[in-house]
């Protein structure tokens, strides 16, 4: 009994935050219709998604392999053109190739201008090389036309690409823009990092406070998962008590 209300609960509460969070269309059906299976696949993916946006590879269930590189790269030679390109940009960035990924991504776009997949992946190969106003300029061309861009993913990729840039007025606009619609620890990190760099130190507690009171409403067979991000939030706190 006890574990069906945990069940219950949990369902409930990720079927909220898809709501809470403009998720409906995408994520709300399949919570509802596969259970706790589906809230499951919800929370790792969206709520928490600890990983880096540049280690995402949609769909790959399996590590890319230089046979799969090999193959896109036949393909861009048999068809040249934009999805192809695209592709092989994908699968060179999974593999830490970042300076190829940005060669094949901007042949990518070359061919499909109008393509925010092929700009996103610009973007995300110029972050991955560390060439920060690169990337923001790419990133910032995919966000323009689509606030949500890869479940706001893309937004968060030019929050990063401008804080190397140390563009941080224009990654906290972003960031601030992002916590509206997520709770992800690193997001809400990022951010009290940039309002404490900017001098604005109570909005820094702020977002730093949200993320211990988030991590309250984490099941506690789930609570490892954020328990690094709460340590990191307890020494931003105290780092800041010591600035008064």
């Amino acid at each position: 009994m006890a574990l069906w209300v945990l069940s219950y609960g949990f369902v409930l509460w990720m079927a909220v935050e898809a709501v809470r969070r403009g998720d409906t269309s995408r994520w709300l059906w399949i919570i509802l219709v596969f259970g706790p299976m589906g809230a499951a696949v919800y929370f790792f993916s969206e709520y928490l998604s600890g990983g880096s946006v540049l280690g995402r590879v949609k769909f790959r269930p399996r590590k890319v392999t230089k046979a799969d590189v090999s193959r896109a790269e036949a393909e861009v030679r048999r068809l040249d053109n934009g999805p192809s390109w695209t592709e092989y940009a994908s699968l060179l960035r999974a593999r830490q190739d970042f300076a190829k990924a940005a060669e094949a991504a901007a042949r990518a776009v070359e061919r499909t201008p109008g393509s925010l997949d092929a700009r996103y992946e610009l973007g995300l190969a110029h972050l991955g090389a560390k060439r920060y106003p690169e990337a923001a300029q790419a990133l910032k061309a995919v966000v323009e036309r689509d606030r949500s861009f890869d479940t706001d993913d893309a937004l968060y990729a030019l929050a990063k690409a401008q804080m190397g840039a140390a563009d941080l007025g224009g990654a906290r606009a972003s960031l601030e823009e992002l916590s509206t619609r997520r709770a992800r620890p690193e997001i809400l990190f990022d951010l009290a990092t940039v309002q404490g760099l900017t001098g604005d130190r109570e909005s820094a507690r702020r977002a730093l406070q949200r993320i211990l009171d988030e991590a309250e409403l984490v099941p506690p067979y789930l609570q490892k998962n954020v328990k690094p991000w709460i340590k990191k939030a307890r020494k931003g706190l105290a780092m800041l008590g010591k600035t008064r």
